[in-house]
């Protein structure tokens, strides 16, 4: 059981947002809001990035499909899921089934929807959508874009959550998805 404070939580009031950065990736805003406790004005910083897919992806053998590559923000490589962004206007699950195919060369059987998460709703306005592909055929080389180099590396399913357990997958989206696949597989998502 959880406990609650209750509190009547009020939405604040946004009086208005001006660009301070704007990147291929993302855009940077401050956004000016109002308290409605208080009636204090206070002013946030707000990332507008694209929704991301993860998908969790099973070749016709039962092995986790997880890809390495260089991750900029840390300077290392990290193993991961297959993933990326939506496209402008694009459906998720069809960017999950894009992105399985150009960063591993594999085209999913099945494609189920294992929800989304807010990366982090502090400062971010985007979705990470999460899918399961299983019974995945690997149909020819990936097509990496030119900013990509990956390798692919087949797991178990044991062995790709005790990589997980380890530390070896510290990708945080990487983590929940895997998380959201475990709750799927044991019937406890609810979506």
């Amino acid at each position: 059981m959880a406990l609650r404070w209750c509190m009547a939580l009020k939405p604040w009031t946004k009086l208005g947002r001006s660009d301070l950065l704007v990147t291929r990736i993302f855009k940077l805003y401050a956004e000016r809001w109002v308290s409605p406790r208080t009636g204090n004005e206070h002013t946030f910083s707000v990332i507008d990035s694209p929704d991301w897919v993860n998908v969790v992806a099973f070749d016709t053998q039962g092995r986790l499909i997880l890809i390495r590559q260089f991750r900029f923000g840390t300077g290392s490589f990290t193993l991961e899921v297959p993933g990326g962004m939506v496209d402008p206007g694009e459906d998720p699950r069809v960017t999950a089934e894009r992105e399985l195919r150009e960063e591993t060369g594999y085209r999913a059987g099945s494609i189920v929807d294992l929800g989304f998460i807010y990366p982090n709703p502090a400062i971010q306005n985007n979705k990470a959508h999460m899918f399961l592909a299983e019974n995945c055929v690997l149909e020819g080389a990936a097509q990496l874009d030119a900013g990509e180099d990956i390798e692919i590396a087949l797991y178990s399913l044991d062995a790709g959550l005790a990589a997980l357990a380890s530390g070896e997958i510290s990708h945080a989206l990487v983590a929940v998805a895997l998380q959201r696949f475990s709750m799927h597989r044991e019937g406890k998502l609810r979506l």
